[in-house]
């Protein structure tokens, strides 16, 4: 060998903790962005669909009291 002792490192350097520690922070910030807008989307379809829901059972209530008031009106045109 030369007088220069060439040297291997052998385990885990600070660098390689460093490029770690970095790439996970960067992971986490972008999924954390969309992890938060699928719950929001999630939470506003439950939403629409319970308006859905109540729309649709107002309007089945409106044809119902639609036909009560012809009943009522034929009724009162025979007498």
């Amino acid at each position: 060998m030369s007088n220069k002792e060439i040297v291997e490192e052998n385990g885990v350097t600070i660098p390689m903790i460093l490029i770690t520690i970095m790439l996970s922070a960067l992971a986490l910030l972008l999924t954390i962005p969309n992890i938060y807008l699928d719950n929001q989307l999630y939470y506003e379809s439950r939403k629409i669909a319970h308006l859905n829901r109540v729309k649709t059972m107002l309007e089945e209530e409106q044809v119902i009291m639609k036909n009560r008031l012809e009943e009522i009106n034929v009724k009162e045109n025979l007498r």
